[in-house]
């Protein structure tokens, strides 16, 4: 069965708060960041059902238009915890999609394409758990389950190590599976790879209001 992706996705004005730069660029690399990464995964032939998990109605019609299914977390949970945001989607895979296997995808990953995600996914289904180490060795970006009773998300500090521990297996991946963004540099890097369309408009604005400052 193709996979249930799990997109958590905060709202664009409040994510990507370590990035050091006003917070109208935050907003617009946030923006450009999800808009590759679900585009990505909407098109990954791997995956037969999209479920963004947010929070309000700043992303929720632009994901809908786009071909995912929006739910909300519960206003009773701490705001913008990753970890609940995750566990939501999974519930709703549960419910909905019990036998298919899942993958929870982070919406900071502009580097990413269909391909690649797709070999991961094949990849990772000889596995009951699995994840992807981030690029910088020690946090996590996807994770994979054979099914939603099997996913335990430990994302934060130190996850890789966590994911290890909960048994999962460690894939190997593509640079682009692996670089997340959360620091400036981190999209220098990402940019090297190669960015999806909304994220190198966005690099190109910020590049070029960077040079115009100097």
């Amino acid at each position: 069965m193709t996979y249930t992706a799990i997109v958590p996705m905060k709202a664009w004005d409040r994510a990507k708060s370590r990035l050091h730069a006003d917070s109208d660029v935050r907003r617009a690399l946030a923006e450009a960041f999800a808009r590759d990464t679900l585009a990505a995964v909407l098109a990954c032939e791997e995956v037969g059902e999209v479920v963004v998990v947010t929070r309000g109605d700043l992303v929720v019609a632009d994901v809908r238009n786009a071909g995912a299914v929006v739910i909300q977390e519960p206003a009773d949970r701490p705001l913008d915890t990753l970890g609940s945001a995750i566990r939501h989607g999974i519930a709703w895979a549960g419910e909905h999609r019990p036998d298919a296997p899942v993958a929870v995808v982070p919406s900071d990953l502009p580097a990413l394409t269909p391909t690649a995600l797709a070999e991961l996914l094949r990849a990772a289904a000889a596995h009951p758990f699995a994840f992807v180490a981030d690029a910088n060795g020690d946090g996590t970006t996807i994770l994979t389950s054979r099914s939603p009773g099997l996913m335990r998300p430990g994302y934060g500090p130190g996850s890789a190590e966590r994911h290890r521990g909960y048994g999962a297996y460690a894939l190997v991946a593509a640079d682009e599976l692996r670089q997340d963004v959360d620091v400036l540099p981190d999209l220098d890097a990402a940019e090297r790879l190669g960015l999806g369309v909304h994220t190198r408009q966005a690099y190109t604005d910020l590049t070029a209001d960077e040079a115009l400052s100097r």
